[in-house]
């Protein structure tokens, strides 16, 4: 608590007045960091573009969100994993009503015949596990590939188009 309020240039019992406790902080940080992952995504999924072209930007925000903070997806999931009671309502609301947003909107497509049939949900892991693993899973590839940092940049880069176009090829007509 003391580094905090040092880099915030606040004293340290006006942070302690706000927040009374580390934990109160702690899940005030955890609930904001974790609500960035769904930030942009309802604003894309609800846009005017045509339903492949909100894939393709899903999937593209989702890597550019992962590029901007590596290390926070394994931070949420091992937090998610070891302290399951911090999972405040916040990010589960927010993560709730993009998957419903996602899933009405593929619900609309099938119905109309513009795609196959596929499970929301599953579609919806997809995206998910296709654009955050390779996060979660960097040191494993650069280690077992023996790969330098640019060439994992340049394998992000190409991941974008890669995993929309395989997503896109799987549910056309």
């Amino acid at each position: 608590m003391c580094d905090i309020a040092k880099t915030a240039h606040i004293n340290q019992a006006l942070l302690h007045y706000y927040f009374r406790t580390k934990g109160k902080l702690f899940a005030m940080i955890f609930d904001q960091e974790s609500q960035k992952f769904q930030s942009n995504l309802i604003s894309i999924l609800t846009s005017d573009s045509p339903f492949f072209e909100k894939l393709r930007r899903m999937v593209e925000e989702e890597i550019a969100k992962m590029r901007s903070a590596p290390y926070l997806p394994m931070f949420i999931l091992n937090e998610m994993h070891s302290n399951p009671e911090r999972q405040c309502a916040g990010p589960r609301e927010s993560h709730a009503r993009v998957y419903k947003v996602f899933r009405d909107l593929v619900e609309k497509e099938q119905a109309a015949g513009r795609i196959l049939p596929v499970c929301p949900r599953q579609l919806f892991l997809s995206i998910m596990g296709l654009t955050m693993f390779p996060f979660l899973a960097q040191p494993m590839y650069q280690a077992a590939l023996e790969a330098e940092h640019e060439s994992f940049e340049q394998l992000i880069d190409d991941r974008v188009a890669h995993v929309s176009n395989m997503i896109i090829r799987s549910l056309q007509v």
